[in-house]
């Protein structure tokens, strides 16, 4: 949060902030098939679920979106 001052005001300041969740929005992948008798082996399925949103692990990392927050705060 980075505060100023509000010059026609006293003690007024004004905060602006900025949050980022999943910022990079990669996907995790998950391990690669490791039964050599199968014909999948070594190729990668699908990805893990990480708790990468705002409610933990509910809507899992594939669904989870970037989320940015901005807040702006006036105290007087």
């Amino acid at each position: 949060m980075k505060n100023t001052k509000v010059h026609s005001w006293e003690n007024a300041s004004l905060g602006i902030g900025l949050q980022f969740f999943n910022l990079f929005n990669h996907p995790n992948f998950d391990t690669p098939v490791n039964d050599i008798g199968d014909q999948f082996f070594g190729q990668i399925q699908g990805q893990n679920s990480s708790p990468t949103n705002l409610m933990g692990n509910v809507t899992g990392g594939i669904n989870s979106r970037r989320l940015i927050q901005v807040k702006a705060q006036l105290q007087f």
